[in-house]
């Protein structure tokens, strides 16, 4: 089944979790879904990549990097080593003990908590890491997950950060992807869950996508650029649904899983993301510099 009013070179099949999947794009008629167990669906490639600005590679530094003096090298050696890079945005999410110490890069926060002020000991909220100089706030990494947050709580965080004025990125992902693709359910739990009454954000939120089954491992035995794209056009689907259709095209999704050098291009080829969330290889320079080199367009 293709639709005669979209062009065939616009078109990419995959398969997906079988719903009322596609609504009709670019003013056709019927829905661009022919629905087994399994649904093979059309969608033009401009749509489920979004409007599509500079890429975007933000650096998870996690514990990776500890002292003032390693993280200010680290950039200063960046900065030396990307100055022929174009067209690709480069954000630092560094433990919080030195964010307020980079300068002339854009730093953000890996988390932040749920409340804006109070008896939290041990908590640091969106405002004072927008005090310290953050951009942005990493929300509902799978690793705070795994500590125990649930998704009322990531709603929360994401809601202080953007109350504070931080981009809000969005982290979500199935733990396993399953084969008959109830994995997509866990996707669409998190995301309508963080994103409950946050249809003013379309112009500022990022998400990024990290199956947890696909963190450590090789860049052969990770996600492959096809299933990469199936599950952003889902992703795009859900925001359609709960942002609207315009709104979702502003929304960059990146990538997060054993992204390397060496399987970066085509992930972001193919994959149809508009970046990458690098975690540990963030934290080696050369390394993270090969990914923003297969990052340029």
């Amino acid at each position: 089944m293709l639709a005669s009013c979209l062009p065939p070179a616009t078109m990419t099949v995959v398969g997906a979790k079988c719903r009322d999947f596609i609504k009709p794009l670019s003013g056709c008629e019927q829905p661009l879904i022919a629905c087994s167990r399994l649904a093979v669906f059309y969608v033009p490639k401009e749509w489920y990549i979004g409007k599509m600005k500079k890429r975007l590679v933000i650096a998870n530094w996690k514990m990776y990097i500890q002292s003032p003096e390693a993280a200010k090298g680290f950039v200063a050696g960046l900065k030396r080593k990307t100055k022929n890079i174009n067209n690709v945005e480069v954000w630092i999410a560094p433990p919080f003990t030195v964010l307020p110490l980079l300068k002339g890069v854009k730093v953000g926060a890996q988390t932040v908590a749920a409340h804006a002020e109070g008896a939290y000991t041990g908590d640091v909220s969106a405002t004072m890491v927008k005090h310290a100089g953050a951009s942005f706030a990493i929300i509902g990494h799978s690793e705070r997950r795994a500590f125990g947050l649930t998704n009322e709580q990531v709603h929360a965080q994401l809601a202080a950060a953007a109350g504070a004025g931080l981009v809000p990125v969005l982290c979500v992902g199935e733990r396993e992807r399953t084969q008959d693709g109830s994995h997509f359910s866990v996707i669409e739990e998190q995301l309508t869950s963080a994103l409950r009454g946050a249809q003013s954000l379309s112009s500022k939120l990022v998400v990024a996508y990290e199956p947890v089954w696909a963190i450590g491992k090789s860049a052969a035995e990770a996600m492959q650029q096809e299933e990469l794209q199936e599950t952003v056009i889902f992703i795009r689907k859900i925001l359609a649904d709960i942002l609207g259709r315009a709104g979702a095209r502003k929304v960059r999704i990146l990538y997060g899983g054993s992204v390397e050098g060496a399987n970066a291009h085509p992930l972001i080829t193919e994959g149809g993301v508009g970046g990458f969330l690098v975690g540990h290889a963030s934290a080696e320079l050369d390394s993270f510099v090969e990914i923003l080199k297969a990052c340029q367009k």
